[in-house]
């Protein structure tokens, strides 16, 4: 059979908790005849960081297949550095949840050489865009763009449009605008619905808005979503924040559009992995609470 992945790189955390867990794929990769590009695990928080784009850009141009080893932020960071460059991605999950890294490290044995021949499940991910007088900003986004007051307890006034059709003026402390991957994110604590990763849809998930008639929205992901920061006085300026990692500030009276961005990230899951059953052990569905 012909080996669909031979150069490998390792990234994500390096510490104590991933060293086992390195020295077993490490062997695995050895058995199944793998080249790995990176002799340890490449960790872009740490180290010198010319260094470190040199092997971020050695990684992006050899790397048949990125093994990321850590939690959902790990795989967020990795997916945006990496996977958007068309690089399809494995996760092993060290965190808590794992709704992106779904590889357990006791099953890494098993599991990890299935995918390394070709046995798996392929899951692409769409990302979100935003766009300032058709200027880009931000870095685009995995989960969900947010839009808030930047403080506690505070609350910011938009105006929403659909493909410029007004939907609503509101108060509230932001506006999420979410992915079917961010769905289980920050957009599930504001009470947003879990959207099913293979639905082609945005949600748009109001933070605690000053109505008592409010819930969320979803629309086709092909929709221009249209958010305007409205000139008042009783209200501070807003801020919009991409995937939790990165904050930008935003003047009143200014006009932000959200849209689907133009790449897609490729996961690779076992092929035993369910979307549901993830939820039902991940988030307690089904549980009495006696």
């Amino acid at each position: 059979m012909k080996k669909k992945f031979k150069n490998i790189s390792l990234v994500g955390a390096s510490n104590a908790k991933s060293k086992a867990l390195i020295k077993k794929i490490k062997k695995i990769l050895s058995t199944e005849k793998r080249n790995l590009l990176t002799e340890e695990i490449f960790d872009s928080t740490i180290g010198d960081k010319s260094k470190n784009n040199f092997i971020r850009d050695r990684i992006i141009k050899q790397s048949d297949l990125i093994i990321a080893i850590g939690g959902d932020g790990t795989i967020l960071q990795c997916a945006k550095k990496f996977s958007i460059k068309g690089i399809p991605l494995v996760g092993i999950n060290l965190g808590s949840l794992g709704f992106l890294s779904d590889i357990a490290p006791k099953k890494i044995s098993i599991e990890l050489p299935q995918i390394l021949n070709n046995d798996f499940l392929i899951d692409k991910r769409f990302l979100l865009k935003a766009t300032i007088n058709s200027k880009p900003i931000g870095s685009p986004s995995l989960n969900e763009i947010v839009i808030h007051s930047g403080a506690i307890a505070r609350m910011i006034e938009y105006e929403l449009y659909i493909d410029d059709v007004f939907i609503y003026r509101q108060r509230a402390d932001g506006l999420i605008i979410t992915t079917p991957t961010g769905s289980t994110a920050y957009s599930l604590s504001g009470g947003g619905p879990i959207i099913h990763p293979s639905l082609d849809v945005v949600g748009i998930v109001p933070m605690f808005p000053h109505s008592l008639n409010n819930t969320p929205i979803l629309v086709n992901a092909k929709k221009n979503i249209k958010i305007k920061i409205c000139n008042n006085k009783k209200v501070n300026t807003a801020e919009i924040s991409f995937d939790s990692q990165e904050n930008i500030a935003l003047a009143k009276g200014t006009v932000i559009h959200i849209s689907k961005y133009s790449k897609k990230i490729t996961l690779l899951h076992p092929k035993e992995t369910d979307f549901f059953a993830g939820c039902r052990n991940k988030l307690g569905w089904g549980k009495s609470i006696i």
